[in-house]
């Protein structure tokens, strides 16, 4: 026993490969073990040695002291290769572990080919060789013999074997095979396993060969790839173009972008040049709206949690064995006695390049992966916008979302256009809220709606600029206090509507002359609400809900039919809801005449109102702002417009109130077309799209353009139109590729409502909106691909063969360790704001009045005014329901904190404290509750207190105002609201369809063909006619008049050519002989040659070299730039006043306006008058024409 032992390994020649590859050098540092003897008692163990039967390969290894091998333990590695002369056929029996008589040596291992050297793979020991493995398994590996699949029915997925039902006979399961990560076959070039994919296709080359030749150039190499359920690689081979020589990857996404859609509609990962993401985390982003930076967290912990998992499966694993040996299931295994370990290896840190070799993601990565996906996805974003249409605009300006993107850029506000529908029709960020910025925006509306033959829009909501502006006087001090200054004559209502009232909008100028202009409601409310004193007012709150009774009208056969369904569902008093009536019922903004006379009644009410301090409602200002709003009211801004006798209405179909059954509940859903309150909803949405507060401008306009997007398609869900068919995900480029391959092949399309029309307008959207005289936003979407020194996104750890070393550069700093749970002596305070509805205190209706009494808030089952039980503590909302020790605390801290800055909040958060400290009395009767309802505890004390004021506890005020809310509701002059249902906006209409005005007959068609072909000939003949008189034409000699073709002319002159460097000289036999026949030249025919004898010859090669010389001095010289601004539309010259231009910019006393002087345009219209000669600025005012230019 003490003797060198030999153990035989049995490997199937299956899983051999055709080159012994050195499974020792590349199977990953196994622990070193030391020999021990064999028990006596285990001798019965040892099997007989018996001969090798044919079906079993024998690799003998001897074991010293320094190696320990392990018998019948499967590695990672595919074992070595045997040389020809040792054949190794496929076992068919299970193979035994006989020692051989004698050890063999081992033949020398052949070099490694190029394309099977696998060490440069950027991935862990054991995923090469289970990678290679299964290549080799499928035949793809290359000298690996073939495999047929029946049908092909093969799987580009692989996936990694499951750990826990390997057999290790008795060893410990081996922590490698719980660290393999799954991978993606990638081999487009590849017969067997992609040829029906390919289909006869020739592959093309990345340097775009007219004939291409591609071969795979090697097995290539993985690439880790970052998914939601964690990392995988995708293995792509390595080609070559047998004509140019060029190789490349087969992940290249330049040659990725050349291979048809169902080539790359296979990949599970997006590519990019230094980027590669799983489709799943780009959807995911797409769907969540997360930012970038949230997203990578939630990955990376998705990545841990797998390494978790897996780790907690290979304890359960070697706890399985152990509990075995220990004799838990019955019987006791005897595999400790052969193993010398007690413990299993370590399962290793989540970054180790030979374990797990995790990576981590950073939100720079992804957000270069967002941009990237954001540039495939932007035509079709852009065809959807420009496929919206409507009938009625609101429009609105923000700086919510403005604020988001970095001050670069230069944006001030956002500008958005929305139909009747919600749907947004254009979007843009403006840096100027002036008319003149928004004329390309409704420029583009025009056009899109003439290119598809759509009717234009005829209402337009908006939160300014509604009508022609106006002034009006100033409130002298004291001035407010009298009621006549509130009050609208006669002449002030014919003032404000005397005139042009129309504005000149930029949609009125651009989109339609005929627009009609609507003012918001709710931001003429809300300028109206701004000139009280204060929100916590006592009477504030009155005053805006008879405000807005007064604006609004509603329709009391609706109001009627919502309280029998509010007594059907038993919810008493059945009293509507504000939000129940502006759902279930229709109401209507009046006319002018009767709005100013409801709007009056209100302010003669309270616009002498106190509190009981003797502080006013209303700030001095506020006769001012109604002033301003009456011109409004007066010219019809706010009232509603009519249509067919109606207004504007959506009908919603119907519910159950309170999702009670029976016809009872039945309440119909009518929704407004007016104002622009939808808007608000979408300003706050859409800061939510830009995640962050400081954002690039690619960011901002890839979030937020995905977000309009976005919008848009939900607001046709919310439509629940029955004919419009629509997916339930999100991706306009894949449905718009969807539409474009079933029209191929089905004849028609499959999701009408994306099939992206093919016109585009040239609308902008967003950063890339350019304003006049403004610069534009720039947006470089490939300044990621151009860092240099840009940091890895994928942080994978370097291959280091020490992993203590590589765990010591991924552990954070030193830093002592924490409990999981910590829990402090004394608990801080909890706050919980929770928002009830403001619940009026019951009074005693006055002996003095028969009037019905003011309506009380209703109190459904969904409303909570009593206590809450929270985390152990009652938390009393209503202050109705606090106990005497609150009331007197709260008093308390009243009196203490009383006229100073945040009084509410200064208590709130005494009493906080004082309810932290009395936490540890069991008897304690003090409670929490909130800031809102101490702020409704302040105003029950005030009306308590005043009994002169305006409030409803004075009989006399009691009285008048239960009139007046009479007056605003059921005795208001207009009771019924009659509606005009619109129609579901246009979404992506098809091309219009140019009928003739007269029908075709066959006589016509006919006479229609004759006349084209007749055309046709005359141009034929004409053509040809043209082709025969068309002679070759040269240019003729200046002196003789003769061609300068040297046997073109009639002898009377010769011509010759002659070249010499850079001068070209032509000579003319008459021309010279005109030039030198006073001194001496006699011939006038003389040939070239016996002229270039004489000495004139050599004068006129000087004399054209100076010209030529001289011609290219003249091209050199810097000549004075052509001015580049606005030119004169008469004298063509320069436009802007200065030394090099002859206009004046200038003006006449007493006219309006700029006059540009030029002189040349009024010599020619004063010509005829008399004017001899152009003019100066200062001769003309002297002359008798400057009054009839001035007249002009």
């Amino acid at each position: 026993m003490n003797k060198l032992t030999h153990f035989s390994i049995l490997v199937p020649s299956a899983t051999l490969s055709t080159e012994l590859k050195a499974s020792l050098v590349e199977a990953p540092a196994l622990p070193v073990k030391t020999l021990v003897p064999l028990p006596k008692e285990l001798m019965f163990l040892m099997p007989e040695p018996s001969a090798p039967t044919p079906t079993e390969t024998h690799i003998t290894v001897p074991v010293a002291r320094e190696i320990s091998a392990e018998p019948c333990q499967p590695t990672l590695h595919p074992p070595a290769a045997p040389t020809q002369s040792q054949p190794l056929p496929r076992p068919s029996t299970v193979p035994s572990c006989p020692p051989p008589p004698l050890p063999l040596p081992l033949p020398p291992p052949p070099p490694p080919a190029y394309n099977q050297d696998v060490s440069h793979w950027n991935c862990s020991p054991q995923q090469r060789i289970w990678m290679k493995m299964e290549l080799q398994s499928m035949g793809l590996w290359p000298g690996s013999v073939p495999v047929r699949n029946p049908l092909k029915m093969v799987s580009l997925w692989r996936g990694a074997p499951q750990p826990e039902l390997i057999h290790s006979v008795y060893d410990f399961p081996c922590a490698k095979y719980f660290q393999l990560h799954p991978f993606f076959i990638w081999k487009p070039e590849n017969d067997n396993l992609m040829g029906r994919l390919r289909n006869n296709y020739t592959l093309p080359c990345i340097d775009g060969c007219a004939q291409p030749q591609i071969a795979s150039a090697g097995v290539g190499r993985p690439r880790v790839i970052v998914g939601t359920t964690g990392q995988y690689y995708l293995l792509s081979s390595r080609l070559c173009c047998k004509v140019c020589r060029k190789r490349w990857y087969a992940d290249n996404p330049s040659w990725l972008e050349k291979l048809p859609k169902r080539f790359t509609n296979l990949l599970p990962a997006v590519l990019t040049y230094k980027k590669a993401i799983c489709k799943s985390v780009l959807d995911e982003l797409r769907r969540s709206g997360k930012s970038p930076t949230d997203m990578a967290k939630q990955i990376t912990e998705l990545m841990h949690l797998k390494y978790e998992r897996a780790d907690l499966a290979y304890i359960l694993s070697c706890k399985n064995i152990m509990d075995g040996e220990e004799g838990k299931y019955d019987q006791r295994t005897i595999t400790q006695f052969v193993r010398q370990e007690t413990k299993p290896a370590p399962f290793g840190e989540y970054g180790d390049s030979d374990g797990w070799n995790g990576i981590s993601v950073s939100a720079h990565y992804l957000t270069d992966c967002l941009l990237h996906e954001y540039e495939h996805q932007q035509g079709a974003i852009t065809k959807l916008l420009q496929g919206t249409f409507g009938q009625a605009f609101r429009s609105d300006h923000t700086r919510k979302v403005a604020r988001k993107v970095t001050f670069s850029s230069g944006t001030m506000s956002s500008y958005a256009v929305m139909n009747e529908n919600w749907m947004i029709l254009s979007w843009v960020m403006v840096q100027s809220e002036t008319e003149k910025s928004l004329k390309p925006l409704y420029q583009g509306l025009e056009q899109r709606y003439r290119t598809a033959g759509v009717e234009k829009a005829q209402y337009h909501w908006v939160d300014r600029d509604c009508c022609a502006a106006f002034r009006v006087s100033e409130s002298c001090e004291g001035e407010h206090l009298n009621w006549d200054a509130w009050m609208t004559s006669d002449a002030i209502a014919a003032q404000a509507t005397s005139g042009d009232v129309l504005n000149t909008c930029a949609s009125r100028s651009n989109f339609n002359a005929n627009m009609l202009i609507k003012l918001d409601l709710f931001h003429c409310l809300r300028r109206l609400m701004r000139e009280c004193v204060s929100e916590h007012h006592p009477l504030y709150s009155s005053f805006a809900q008879f405000l807005s009774a007064a604006f609004s009208v509603v329709d009391q056969e609706d109001l009627q039919r919502l309280k029998d369904a509010y007594a059907f569902c038993g919810i008493q008093p059945a009293n509507p809801t504000k939000p129940h009536t502006r759902e279930h019922c229709r109401i209507r903004i009046p006319h002018p005449e009767e709005l100013v006379k409801r709007v009056e009644g209100v302010f003669q009410h309270f616009h002498l109102a106190t509190d009981p301090n003797g502080r006013p409602l209303f700030k001095a200002s506020m006769l001012k702002c109604w002033r301003i709003q009456r011109i409004h009211i007066l010219r019809g801004c706010l009232s509603d417009p009519e249509v067919e006798g109606g207004i504007m209405y959506r009908h919603g179909g119907t519910l159950q109130l309170n999702h009670v059954p029976g016809e009872g509940a039945k309440v119909p859903v009518w929704i407004p077309i007016r104002g622009t309150s939808q808007q608000e909803g979408y300003h706050f949405h859409q800061a939510q799209w830009v995640t962050g507060t400081r954002v690039s401008t690619e960011l901002f306009q890839a979030q937020a353009m995905t977000g309009v997007a976005r919008w848009n398609y939900q607001r046709l869900v919310d439509l629940k139109q029955p004919d419009v068919k629509l997916t339930a995900v999100f991706d306009p480029a894949l449905m718009g590729e969807i539409n474009a391959v079933s029209q191929q092949v089905f004849g028609h399309v499959k999701y009408p409502a994306f099939h992206l029309p093919n016109r585009d307008t040239g609308e902008k959207f967003g950063l890339e909106y350019v304003e006049p005289d403004c610069r534009p936003v720039p947006l470089d979407w490939d300044k990621h691909r151009s860092k240099a020194d840009s940091t890895q996104a994928l942080d994978t750890p370097p291959q280091s063969s020490n992993p203590t070393a590589q765990s010591e550069l991924l552990q954070p700093p030193s830093i002592p360790p924490t409990k999981l749970f910590q829990f402090p002596a004394n608990l801080p305070s909890v706050k919980q704001e929770v928002t009830a509805g403001t619940t009026l205190e019951p009074h005693t209706e006055p002996e003095t009045t028969c009037l019905k009494s003011l309506p009380l808030l209703s109190s459904p089952t969904a409303a909570r005014t009593g206590p809450v039980k929270t985390g152990g503590r009652v938390f009393v909302l209503d202050h109705k329901r606090w106990t005497g020790p609150m009331r007197q605390a709260v008093d308390n801290l009243l009196n203490k904190h009383h006229s100073q800055k945040d009084m509410l909040k200064l208590v709130d958060k005494d009493y906080a404290a004082l309810v932290l400290d009395s936490c540890t009395d069991p008897n304690s009767m003090l409670h929490p509750t909130t800031k809102h309802h101490i702020c409704q505890y302040v105003k029950h004390l005030s009306k308590l207190l005043n009994t002169s004021s305006s409030i409803n506890i004075s009989p006399e005020k009691l009285q008048e105002r239960q009139v007046l809310w009479h007056s605003l509701t059921e005795g208001s002059e207009t009771t019924r609201v009659p509606v005009v249902t619109m129609p579901v906006a246009i979404f992506n209409p098809t091309l219009p369809v140019q009928t003739p005005a007269t029908p075709l007959t066959l006589e016509h068609v006919e006479s229609l063909v004759r006349n084209i072909m007749a055309n046709q000939q005359q141009q034929q003949q004409q053509q040809q006619q043209q082709h025969k008189q068309k002679k070759k034409q040269t240019k003729r000699c200046l002196s003789c008049g003769q061609p300068k073709a040297r046997f073109e002319n009639d002898g009377s002159s010769i011509h010759h050519f002659y070249m010499q460097g850079t001068v070209r000289y032509f000579y003319c036999s008459t021309k010279v002989f005109k030039t030198y026949g006073a001194e001496g030249l006699t011939d006038p025919k003389m040939p070239f040659g016996d002229f270039a004898e004489t000495a004139f010859f050599p004068r006129e090669l000087e004399a054209m070299k100076q010209r030529v010389e001289a011609r290219v001095q003249l091209k050199r010289k810097n000549t004075e730039p052509e001015h580049k601004g606005r030119k004169c539309g008469f004298c063509r010259e320069e436009l802007k006043q200065g030394p090099n231009s002859p206009h004046i910019h200038t003006g006449f006393p007493g006219v309006a306006g700029k006059y540009v002087y030029c002189p040349a345009k009024v010599l020619s219209l004063y010509r005829d008058q008399g004017m001899e000669k152009q003019m100066t600025w200062k001769n003309f005012k002297e002359s008798v024409f400057y009054e009839a230019e001035k007249g002009k």
